[in-house]
């Protein structure tokens, strides 16, 4: 019978389908080591470099060593070399930093999942994208990916009777609040009721701060256990009150988007394209 097409297009290699050539920055972090093993298992990815910073424990190590389900001789090193189409990132506001110079200076891809609250250093990053292909997303899932969207709708639609408020939950490990996901959320609800990203977002509540007003957006981080990623946005009025929630119950919902969005990206103009372009919301 017919066989369904590849999910994914290789549209830059013609009909012959060659492995995208990937390189993972932050590979022996905890999401380094997921896009590691599922790279690994992908068949339309080779997987040729493995990066950590200069002074990282395991440099020289073999990933197999630190991941055992990538089951391969590629060793940590700490620059990113030429020949690959594409470079996932999950590292440091540095990192990437450095890391998206080097890329364009060689032309390769960039798919960053780093995440800090800084306009300026995003707006570094994304210069990159002036020379190759780019794609700086707050979070790589299909389901926070509507949810940009839809929360954007929701809040137009419901209108100004209704006080939005968005709280986030992560594991204690995280280093960064709020989380770039709750950022996203925020960054689309404003730019879909008119308000202003740096000037109505309220970031958590303490002593004597006065009523509350009408465009305040306030953003809460919640840190505790293991949790991977819980996101809920709250519309209420007087009379009523909608929650909005998303939680992911696998870090490997992000790394396969990121693995998704590697494959899609390669061989692609120059240019600053979102995640919604991978999958194809837009």
């Amino acid at each position: 019978g017919e066989h369904a097409p590849p999910p994914f297009s290789a549209q830059q290699q013609g009909s012959t389908m060659a492995p995208a050539k990937l390189a993972i920055n932050g590979a022996a972090g905890r999401m380094g080591r997921r896009l590691l093993a599922l790279a690994h298992a992908d068949p339309n990815i080779e997987l040729v470099q493995a990066l950590e910073y200069a002074a990282h424990p395991l440099q020289g190590k073999k990933v197999k060593e630190f991941e055992p389900e990538c089951d391969c001789d590629i060793v940590l090193t700490p620059e990113l070399l030429a020949g690959c189409d594409a470079v996932i990132d999950f590292s440091s506001p540095q990192g990437t930093s450095a890391l998206a110079k080097r890329a364009a200076e060689l032309g390769v891809a960039l798919v960053i999942g780093t995440t800090a609250k800084d306009f300026e250093w995003r707006a570094e990053v994304k210069k990159s994208s002036e020379k190759v292909p780019m794609i700086h997303a707050q979070n790589f899932s299909l389901g926070v990916n509507l949810m940009f969207k839809v929360a954007a709708q929701m809040a137009a639609a419901l209108g100004e009777d209704f006080d939005i408020e968005i709280v986030e939950g992560h594991h204690h490990h995280k280093v960064d609040a709020p989380s770039g996901t709750a950022m996203g959320i925020a960054d689309s609800i404003c730019s879909g009721i008119k308000r202003d990203v740096e000037k109505d977002l309220i970031y958590g509540r303490e002593g004597q701060v006065g009523k509350r007003t009408k465009r305040e957006i306030g953003v809460h981080a919640l840190r505790m256990g293991s949790e991977i990623g819980l996101h809920t946005v709250y519309y209420a009025s007087e009379h009523e009150r909608l929650e909005f929630t998303h939680r992911a119950s696998s870090r490997d919902v992000f790394a396969a988007g990121a693995i998704r969005a590697s494959k899609w990206i390669a061989g692609k103009p120059p240019g600053y394209y979102e995640m919604t372009d991978v999958l194809g919301l837009n």
